[in-house]
């Protein structure tokens, strides 16, 4: 037995489907590099359960950085968390690093860049990669545009 239940069928034609960078992004993992700093947002740290110090590895042709917990001990271990844990926000002060991937890539000292970063697992460890192959350009609190 079939029931009008009064749905119009309808083309999709014409519409486009509104890519998600358009919402907010205060849940995905996201990292930003100044000339001088780097910084990860909250779901950062969240999504490597909170953890006091990380590893950084940088993959200069590909354009990309990846994060990975250690702990404090580890040789190579950077504090991401200072202060207040509830506030995890933290730029930290890297000039040395920074200016590195600026002129290793070819970006502009005069704006930052920022993009999102995608949980993946190497060696069975868990990591937050960060794709600066695509990237937002922003000047102060203001995106300026968009690259990929």
């Amino acid at each position: 037995m079939a029931y009008d239940i009064g749905i119009k069928t309808v083309s999709l034609d014409g519409f486009q489907v509104v890519q998600r960078k358009y919402f907010s992004r205060l849940t995905e993992p996201m990292m930003t590099i100044w000339e001088s700093a780097v910084a990860f947002n909250t779901a950062s740290h969240d999504a490597l359960n909170n953890c006091e110090c990380i590893e950084i590895y940088v993959n200069e042709k590909a354009k990309s950085i990846a994060i990975m917990p250690v702990p404090s001990k580890d040789k190579e271990a950077v504090q991401w968390i200072r202060g207040s844990k509830k506030y995890k926000y933290n730029r930290i002060e890297c000039t040395m690093f920074a200016r590195q991937i600026f002129k290793s890539w070819g970006l502009d000292p005069q704006y930052h860049y920022r993009t999102p970063g995608k949980l993946v697992q190497c060696d069975k460890k868990l990591m937050i990669l960060f794709d600066f192959s695509h990237y937002e350009v922003w000047s102060g609190s203001k995106m300026v545009k968009e690259n990929g």
